[in-house]
């Protein structure tokens, strides 16, 4: 045996040592962030193969994607040198597919069955839609896939769902779901939820198939234990019944995913799970400074859902977590990238760089700036702005109103979102534009003379609509000209109905995206100048071979680090989400907070946070934003306060601070929380003008700092609805409202 492996332990500390060399029993393994959980998983395996304890093929090691589970095998396999494929390593559902491999005629599948993709569900979905003349519009097909992958994902199989009149379209989804099942069964197809559930099944009906794998695997491994759902935990708990050896890793201080089924309770409830189990606290972390350790430990010490752990490190105390307050994103934006450039003229490398984001779309103006002043980047985890299809649509939209000849932008647009009309109708019209030498626009036109099919009407209404909206560009600017459109078109509609069906965040996201997209415009002059700005964009982000910074959300961010980290956005309503508050309450507070921690933890030297006063999207129904709590739950003695140069510059601050006689009512939640915080030096600012009293009248006209000149057509005791002349009708404090004489 090589000096290598006799040593191995020695590079272990206290803790990952116990954790290593624990091989019997139930183990729950707390790693915090930074504290070496992929080198006592590695470890593990390897000292169980070292001290001849198990034989590659006793051991269950249960990652959460392919590449983790590849990578382990890789690292193990290199320093024990030789092969360990025998060894049952992989995710839950490539292993659960190994054992439905071995077991398919126990649960009604042929040897050459198939595992169908998230289009195919959606494609047989409509097909058994339409033939139990359910309407798609009114009930999504992707409403069913998303309803059904739940169930499945908490075991819950088609002949087990009793009626529940409180379930959302409950009837319909009991008949989908029941004949969507006999269909995969007939076609030979299982769906990604099916895998495991089957292996449910297998070991639920077959003893002799249950006792085979338990009896098998003398040790069970499981990585990122936080992140596992209903069916897994079940998976898991079949499985340990045998030799009831198994350690789990994991940190309920990182479980981030609950909106695709991820249950901390799993974690939480290990002790009820798992017979005597043992629990050891990884708390030494190698990643980041003591401040940035200390910051992330007080902030997650607010949660009251969890085991609870002290992080401490022996590296450098480091700066302490800077936060800057902004009036606008664009002054954010700015003062981000001038960081950056300092760190460049310190030789930082560009890929130690990193921003992170809770909403993906307020990139926008962060990479909006880094192309202007040259500075390389790459998105994580999705696609940079102006490449995402919800924007190249709207664009598309917005080129083919500007100029007619435009076939490209005619293509895309032509059935987006869908009006019925497929290949066939466009390869007909590409035909007749080609052969009179005319654009797709005019060959519409003559499509709809010569044809009588039953998408003339559809075609008919999609030229009126851009010729309709060809005149209003010419009457009004290019941001009410793009609200029109999306309305007209009814492509808001379509996402809306999306979101309506969907758990997806992603379905929130490209409605985000397309409000930022409206936000954007108001750089610019006119569509011309807009669409000119997009075409010089995307020619300068095609080249991404250099050395780039990293934007990315949180959630993507989540077992990455980095030396330099700016976390943007940190308003109320935007971190913690508005969205998770509503629907899950405390629940949902306590996952924003641990996906705060996580943020605050990738960083290995220094953390700047910033936050923006003005309301980042014009329709909002409030003007102003106030930092995030999480903000404030910071300690107050290893963070730095900057005020916005906006706020500095006009001084109103301190003067709202010393006036005295301000009710309570008259107090939105930031000031409050700005006054309850004066007296421990924090020194936070609002972008609020300073109010006085004035007699303010239906039918006076009025100005607005953001939306100029309007008029008052309804008043309350606080608030007005004013009709602006470029922003439409909004609801606005009177405090906010200037009579004009």
């Amino acid at each position: 045996m090589s000096e290598k492996l006799n040593n191995y332990l020695q590079a272990l500390n206290e803790s990952q040592r116990e954790a290593v060399e624990n091989n019997s029993g139930a183990t729950l393994v707390l790693a915090g962030a930074g504290s070496g959980k992929t080198r006592v998983l590695t470890y593990k395996l390897l000292h169980l193969l070292v001290k001849k304890i198990l034989t590659p093929n006793q051991i269950l090691a249960v990652t959460f994607t392919n590449k983790a589970a590849s990578e382990m095998k890789s690292r193990v396999s290199d320093m024990l040198n030789f092969p360990i494929e025998k060894m049952w390593l992989g995710t839950f559902h490539s292993l659960s597919l190994r054992i439905l491999r071995k077991n398919y005629e126990k649960v009604g599948l042929k040897q050459n069955f198939v595992i169908i993709d998230t289009d195919d569900q959606l494609k047989l979905i409509k097909k058994i839609c339409e033939n139990e003349n359910i309407d798609t519009k009114e009930i999504s097909p992707k409403f069913f896939t998303n309803a059904i992958d739940s169930l499945k994902n908490k075991g819950v199989f088609y002949n087990e769902l009793k009626p529940n009149k409180y379930r959302k379209n409950d009837e319909e989804l009991r008949k989908i779901y029941k004949i969507y099942q006999e269909e995969l069964n007939r076609i030979n197809c299982v769906d990604f939820g099916d895998i495991i559930l089957l292996c449910i099944k297998l070991f639920k009906t077959y003893d002799e198939v249950k006792k085979y794998y338990q009896n098998l695997f003398h040790f069970i491994l499981v990585d990122e234990y936080q992140d596992i759902n209903s069916i897994q935990q079940k998976w898991l708990e079949y499985l340990y019944q045998g030799h009831r050896n198994i350690c789990c890793v994991g940190d309920d201080d990182q479980s981030i995913y609950s909106w695709r089924g991820a249950d901390v309770t799993n974690l939480l409830e290990f002790r009820k799970n798992f017979k005597g189990p043992k629990i050891i606290r990884l708390e030494q972390n190698y990643r980041s400074t003591k401040n940035i350790l200390e910051c992330a430990s007080c902030l997650i010490d607010k949660n009251e859902n969890r085991y609870g752990k002290k992080l401490w490190s022996e590296n450098k105390v480091g700066d302490k977590i800077q936060i800057n307050g902004f009036w606008e994103t664009k002054e954010e934006a700015i003062f981000t990238s001038d960081q950056i450039e300092n760190l460049i003229s310190k030789k930082v490398p560009l890929s130690e760089i990193a921003i992170l984001f809770r909403v993906a779309a307020h990139t926008r103006s962060f990479e909006d700036r880094l192309i202007s002043i040259g500075l390389p980047y790459k998105i994580i985890g999705g696609l940079r702005f102006y490449e995402r299809k919800e924007i190249k649509d709207i664009i598309a939209y917005l080129r083919l109103i500007n100029n007619l000849s435009d076939d490209l932008a005619f293509e895309r647009v032509i059935n987006t979102p869908k009006r019925g009309i497929g290949k066939t109708t466009l390869a007909k019209i590409n035909n007749i534009s080609r052969l009179n030498k005319l654009s797709l626009f005019e060959g519409a036109k003559i499509f709809i003379c010569e044809n009588n099919s039953k998408v003339n009407i559809e075609i008919e209404n999609f030229i009126k609509n851009i010729l309709n909206w060809r005149k209003i560009k010419k009457n009004f600017d290019h941001i009410e000209l793009t609200k029109v459109v999306l309305e007209d078109s009814k492509y808001m509609e379509s996402l809306e109905i999306e979101l309506k069906n969907s758990k997806n965040p992603d379905s929130l996201s490209r409605i985000d995206n397309i409000n930022e997209f409206i936000e954007s415009l108001k750089d610019f002059e006119n569509l011309e100048g807009f669409l000119e700005h997009v075409g010089l964009v995307m020619d300068n982000i095609s080249n991404t071979s250099v050395p780039t910074i990293s934007l990315m959300t949180m959630h993507a961010a989540k077992g990455l680090e980095f030396d330099y980290v700016f976390l943007a956005g940190w308003e109320e309503g935007v971190f913690p989400s508005q969205r998770s508050l509503d629907e899950s309450g405390k629940k949902g507070l306590e996952e924003e907070r641990r996906l705060a921690y996580v943020a605050i933890t990738r960083a290995r030297k220094k953390v700047q946070i910033s936050y923006v006063n003005q309301n980042r999207y014009s329709y909002a129904s409030h003007d102003i934003n106030s930092p995030s709590r999480f903000i404030s739950e910071l300690p107050k003695n290893l963070i730095e306060i900057n005020d916005s140069k906006f706020i500095d510059d006009n001084n109103f601050l301190n003067d709202f601070i010393t006036t005295q006689d301000i009710s309570s009512d008259y107090l939105t939640p930031g000031r409050k929380r700005m006054l309850e915080n004066k007296s421990s030096d924090f020194d936070w600012e609002f972008n609020q003008d300073f109010s006085f009293e004035q007699d303010l009248s239906i039918d006076d006209i009025v100005s607005h700092k953001k939306y100029g000149i309007g008029k008052i057509v309804q008043k309350d005791s606080d608030k007005a609805e004013v009709e602006f002349k470029n922003f439409g009708l909004k609801k606005i404090y009177l405090k906010f409202l200037q009579l004009k004489n």
